[in-house]
């Protein structure tokens, strides 16, 4: 009988939790909201800056406003929509506000990243007994990551997923994308877990193109760990419509390109704490992928620091790189932490701290289960345009690989001020060019020289990239390395009577750069060939020339291409000049007589 009642109590407990009424409640402030997370009356489901979503077992009219009477009584989940005031009409909303509604179950969103599923999980508020890194100065170990951040590298992550045309969240090419993406991570070293799960979108439900987790293990804190992630699913209405693509450059292959590349850099290295690594999908349908990571995380008790979102990077608009940070203030912390890091490592970059009200990323899904996160992103107000469109492209949407440079950069100074590196910076090492010379054309007024160098030698930790060309410290030209050419060659212009510093910098894709020895170049005046061949002949010849300068003594010198004197006599106008010891090249004569003073221009060949 007592096992009975006991049964009775249990289930009248569970119907009372499933009866309750789906409300919201407005706060201000971080006391306030701590009330609200632990008022057992309620179940808080999800949070913004402003207000809690709950389960409420009473309904208290003077502090609630009512949603739903039966809150998760027959759907999934509810949705949160952002959209503004006047376009609010088309959807059946059980709430309006001036900037979002609340719908029961999925819906299409009113545009760009504008929807986030609400599910029947108790969330969890983040803890702020964890103190962040107070960064005073740089640590060389992490500017030497800082500095290997390549912007092609960047680009051809994006250039891979956009090639994809669409990556709708349970497409093939999503699933594909996923596959690539772990294949990277495996590459890299990564333990790497493609985490599955399903999705009740209103496009469909079903599985959804799994979560890519890779984890990069701490030396003395392996289970506490530091985040970055990203989504890899796109969206547009003309691909939903199967008359058009989704290619997402920059919303959101730009911020998968972000996480690889911070991988692809600190897998270099050791450091104290993990670091995670993060490709979520089905983002766009309402933050499922994070959501459920994240929730497992939580689930499991995990031991995360923070988490630092990639989303949107590539668009600039104007003509200075910024960040706009995207957090609840409830998270404050993780904020002004990453402010510091900024002001430390990049003190030239703006970075501010921004409420948005039209839309959202995956942050949230941590922010909602007990976790600190950031979302530093493009610009609140002036995004690109073209996101959820067919014009998400390279070139359109994407227009400045510098900036996603300084985002990647921001990303992997933050992780890795957490994660505290181990050691001393690796040893990278590079070889330079080999066989580096200046030539030049004979027999022409100068105004031009020909540069000449050979592939380096093997050994270097890094792949050759390219060649950067130097004149008087200035890169004047960049040759991109091609396997399959040992030779390569480079013609500058010069004035006359002009002299300039020549050297060739090899780069390689670590960022290590070998500069070759420096050689000089002249501008160099030469007379006709004609009264040149009358004063010294044959010419060129294999060192011996007949000179036929007129009557009296010469005073006869000659001088190589850098100006140096290599031969000295005197002797009579018509004699023979010996540079039979000199190599083969170009030389200049000058003969100073009683009169007169000539010069010509002899080749040793």
């Amino acid at each position: 009988m007592k096992r009975f009642l006991f049964t009775l109590v249990v289930l009248a407990m569970s119907v009372v939790t499933m009866a309750g009424n789906f409300v919201m409640l407005s706060y201000s402030g971080r006391a306030e909201l701590e009330k609200h997370f632990s008022d057992p009356n309620l179940t808080v489901h999800f949070y913004t800056d402003s207000e809690v979503f709950a389960t409420a077992a009473r309904f208290d009219a003077g502090s609630m406003v009512m949603i739903d009477e039966n809150a998760f009584s027959d759907n999934g989940c509810y949705t949160l929509v952002y959209c503004p005031k006047a376009q609010q009409q088309q959807f059946d909303a059980l709430l309006s506000t001036q900037d979002y509604v609340i719908v029961k179950g999925s819906v299409m969103p009113y545009k760009n990243d504008g929807a986030v599923a609400i599910f029947n999980k108790k969330a969890s508020l983040a803890k702020l007994t964890r103190d962040f890194p107070v960064v005073t100065e740089e640590d060389p170990r992490i500017r030497e990551m800082l500095n290997q951040v390549n912007m092609d590298s960047l680009e051809a992550t994006v250039q891979h997923l956009q090639d994809y045309g669409s990556r709708i969240w349970n497409s093939e090419n999503a699933f594909a994308s996923s596959d690539w993406i772990a294949s990277r991570m495996e590459a890299l070293g990564l333990e790497v877990e493609q985490q599955p799960f399903n999705a009740n979108t209103w496009m469909g439900s079903g599985a959804a193109a799994p979560n890519v987790i890779g984890i990069q293990r701490g030396t003395l804190y392996p289970d506490t760990y530091v985040v970055c992630g990203s989504h890899f699913d796109s969206f547009s209405y003309e691909a939903m419509m199967g008359g058009g693509t989704a290619p997402g450059a920059d919303d959101n292959a730009t911020g998968v390109a972000s996480v690889l590349e911070s991988a692809r850099i600190m897998t270099q290295y050791e450091f104290e704490y993990s670091i995670i690594y993060c490709a979520y999908g089905c983002e766009e349908m309402g933050l499922y992928g994070s959501e459920a990571y994240a929730s497992r995380c939580q689930q499991q008790g995990m031991d995360i620091i923070g988490y630092f979102n990639n989303d949107m990077n590539g668009y600039l608009y104007g003509d200075q790189i910024h960040i706009d940070c995207i957090y609840p203030n409830a998270v404050e912390p993780i904020g002004t932490y990453y402010m510091n890091v900024g002001s430390v490592y990049y003190p030239e970059l703006p970075i501010r701290h921004v409420n948005f009200n039209q839309g959202d990323s995956d942050h949230t899904s941590f922010n909602n289960h007990g976790y600190m996160g950031i979302y530093p992103f493009e610009d609140y107000q002036n995004y690109s345009p073209y996101i959820h469109t067919p014009n998400d492209l390279i070139g359109t949407s994407v227009n400045s690989f510098e900036m996603g440079q300084q985002y990647c950069q921001m990303n992997i100074a933050c992780l890795a001020e957490i994660a505290n590196p181990v050691g001393d910076t690796p040893v990278v090492e590079c070889n330079p060019v080999v066989d580096f010379y200046i030539d030049y054309p004979v027999w022409k007024e100068l105004s031009w020289l020909y540069l000449f160098w050979r592939t380096p030698e093997e050994g270097s930790t890094g792949e050759l990239d390219h060649f950067d060309v130097y004149r008087d410290n200035e890169v004047i030209a960049t040759i991109e390395f091609d396997p399959s050419i040992p030779d390569y060659g480079y013609e500058d212009t010069i004035t006359v009577d002009v002299q300039a510093e020549y050297f060739i910098m090899a780069v390689y894709s670590d960022g290590c750069e070998a500069p070759s020895q420096t050689e000089t170049g002249y501008g160099i005046s030469a007379v006709d060939e004609s009264e040149s061949n009358v004063m010294a002949y044959p010419n060129p010849s294999n060192g011996t020339f007949n000179l036929n300068l007129g009557a009296g003594q010469w005073d006869v010198e000659v001088y190589d291409i850098t100006g140096r004197k290599v031969y000295e006599n005197r002797m009579d106008g018509r004699s023979v000049l010996d540079l039979g010891k000199c190599q083969k090249g170009v030389y200049f004569l000058k003969a100073i007589g009683e009169s007169r003073e000539v010069t010509a221009k002899v080749m040793v060949q």
